[in-house]
């Protein structure tokens, strides 16, 4: 049985990293994990730091994003990622590289944004206490 797929882009400042059809991706939202197949309902959302799983008929890669937003409209699904790492070039140094600017951005924050932070840093130390 085919699966129906749909136009995907997974985008940091620097590059697009992927750009092509999937059969479907599931990401770290901020409100929770979500798998997204094709016709998903349109949503634009936070995610916080995690692995997105990008599958196709063909192949399935997983990158680490250390947060960013998603697009999902009726037929594509843009994610615009901080910064994206596969997931065998993440270790230990890249995530403390990545909490000490959190911390770093905590200092000139307002409160709104040190409630966000906070729960970026709970989050990435979830994530370094499991590699």
């Amino acid at each position: 049985m085919s699966k129906e797929l749909f136009h995907f882009e997974l985008v940091t400042p620097e590059k697009v990293i992927v750009s092509g059809s999937v059969s479907f991706v599931s990401i770290a939202g901020v409100e929770g994990d979500m798998t997204i197949f094709a016709n998903h309902s349109p949503i634009a959302t936070a995610i916080r730091p995690g692995y997105i799983d990008i599958n196709s008929d063909s192949k399935s890669e997983r990158y680490f994003l250390t947060g960013g937003f998603v697009q999902i409209t009726g037929s594509d699904v843009v994610v615009l990622a901080e910064k994206a790492s596969l997931e065998n070039e993440v270790n230990l140094e890249m995530i403390d590289k990545v909490i000490n600017r959190t911390k770093s951005s905590m200092e000139k924050a307002t409160d709104l944004q040190k409630c966000v932070l906070a729960k970026k840093l709970n989050d990435l130390a979830i994530i370094k206490n499991q590699l």
